[in-house]
């Protein structure tokens, strides 16, 4: 009957010792173990991560810096408004015609260029509206056209309208856009810095996932083709004077009495 009683009291304080003194720290080994089970899962991340860092720097170090150059023509981290509208004037005067306006729209893109369906990544670029109008003949419009299609920056033409005269001079009145990035996805690349923490690997391993370079576009016969058009349009080094009303030292004169 003795050994009874002792069984139950020792089993008594078995639970006792278990809730009181065993399961506080059973909850922190549990919780130590899903960080474990975290932390492997990060690190095998983490060696995906650098195998995929490393084949896209091996791919995006056989781009050349010209190729690169060209790149950053067609796709661009900002618009110089400037720049366009030089380009659209030597190009209408290289064909013969008139250019008689032209607007560069720099405001948000519209509802059908932003808008993603739910859950998909964001666009990597940007838009930026054109509108022009332009007057001449048929033949000299369509080559201005031809050298807006071949043009290294990328154009695309949304509407025309157009109406001509007996002279066989036609107005044409053009909606297009032109496209620019605000991060280059190879400088992106270029740049990958380490991550601390597994969510942070996670979202950069998805990103890289779904980055591609295709070193053949380079080679392409479409890519070759395109003809770099845009003018580079440098700033005066030397500027006039801080004061225009005061004539400089060896410019004055004494004044007789």
């Amino acid at each position: 009957m003795l050994r009874f009683f002792l069984i139950i009291l020792f089993l008594i304080t078995a639970i006792v010792i278990f809730f009181t003194q065993t399961q506080p720290y059973y909850k922190d080994i549990k919780t130590l173990i899903a960080e474990r089970d975290e932390y492997q899962v990060a690190l095998v991340d983490s060696r995906e991560l650098q195998t995929l860092r490393d084949q896209l720097l091996s791919q995006y170090n056989t781009i050349s810096q010209d190729d690169f150059n060209r790149l950053g023509k067609i796709l661009p981290v900002s618009i110089d408004s400037g720049s366009i509208i030089v380009m659209f004037e030597d190009r209408a005067r290289e064909n013969g015609i008139l250019l008689k306006k032209i607007d560069v729209i720099e405001s948000k893109e519209s509802t059908s260029d932003s808008t993603t369906a739910l859950g998909a990544l964001p666009l990597p670029y940007k838009t930026v509206g054109l509108s022009f109008s332009i007057s001449g003949s048929y033949a000299s419009v369509l080559s201005f056209f031809s050298d807006l299609e071949k043009n290294l920056r990328l154009i695309d033409i949304k509407s025309i309208s157009f109406s001509s005269s007996p002279a066989d001079i036609y107005e044409f009145n053009v909606s297009a856009k032109t496209y620019f990035t605000p991060v280059s996805p190879l400088t992106a690349v270029a740049d990958t810095k380490k991550s601390e923490g597994a969510k942070e690997i996670l979202s950069m391993l998805t990103k890289l996932r779904a980055v591609k370079i295709d070193t053949d576009f380079f080679s392409g016969d479409i890519y070759k083709s395109l003809v770099d058009f845009l003018p580079v349009l440098e700033m005066p080094k030397e500027y006039g004077r801080p004061n225009p009303f005061i004539l400089p030292p060896e410019a004055a004169t004494p004044i007789k009495k």
